[in-house]
């Protein structure tokens, strides 16, 4: 009798045991979750560095969540910190090789990097996923990769697979329009400026690179409006302080 006691007790320790440890990691779990998506939407805010400090957090919770390195990753890239990057971006592929916006990101710091041939490599490995969801994304980075190698035919081959996925990605008529100026094709570059500002009149690339084809071609009557277009557009950002120069320079 006292030995089937003792043999209860155990069991019903045991039970408590498992109990106790399952309670726990659902408890971490719920924590580690929480502190991805606050790191995630502080990055998404802009806020970078407490966004980092929150997914390095959730990332001591839990080391093997490739989504959690993803994460880190691009928030070291927008720091300008790429070896930290590509670092984060690596353990989430060895957690989950077929990952494609990861490929597809980690080319993005290649291209930041100038290194061509190893972001086109992970652009196409992002293509490659038949499930990736979106990969105009990655189509338009791969053409902009082909740009920088003066590679315009399979850029624009690039771009137009890019459309074909996604016909209002602004980005990538935009992009096709620089390839196709690059090899003197001008009026086919303006036509395809043109169709980018028609589907996003919001998007200020289009206006800034339609501008300086008008400059170019010295109808600078119409790049003066579509390079004011692009200061109204974004008057803080990158494009606006060229657009800003090139004002200048007509006068």
């Amino acid at each position: 009798m006292y030995r089937m006691l003792s043999h209860i007790s155990l069991f019903i320790l045991f039970v408590f045991t498992l109990t106790g440890c399952a309670g726990n990691q659902a408890e971490t779990k719920k924590k580690t979750e929480a502190l991805q998506r606050l790191g995630t939407s502080l990055v998404q805010q802009g806020n970078l560095r407490a966004g980092l400090e929150k997914l390095l957090e959730a990332v001591k919770l839990d080391p093997t969540n490739s989504a959690i390195h993803h994460e880190l990753a691009l928030a070291y890239r927008d720091l300008g910190e790429f070896q930290l990057s590509l670092n984060h971006f690596k353990k989430a592929l060895e957690l989950r090789p077929e990952f494609p916006q990861a490929w597809n990101n980690m080319g993005t710091v290649y291209l930041l990097l100038g290194q061509w041939d190893l972001a086109i490599n992970c652009f196409q490995m992002a293509v490659g996923d038949i499930l990736y969801r979106t990969p105009h994304f990655a189509y338009s980075n791969l053409g902009l990769a082909y740009i920088k190698k003066e590679q315009y035919q399979k850029a624009i081959a690039s771009f137009h697979k890019a459309l074909k996925t996604a016909p209002s990605y602004s980005p990538a008529r935009t992009n096709m329009g620089i390839a196709l100026e690059r090899m003197d094709r001008w009026e086919e570059a303006m036509d395809a400026y043109k169709n980018a500002i028609s589907v996003d009149p919001e998007y200020p690339a289009s206006h800034f690179h339609l501008g300086r084809l008008y400059m170019r071609l010295n109808r600078n009557s119409e790049a003066a409006e579509e390079l004011h277009k692009t200061i109204k557009l974004d008057p803080r950002g990158r494009l606006a302080q060229e657009a800003k120069k090139l004002l200048d320079s007509m006068k």
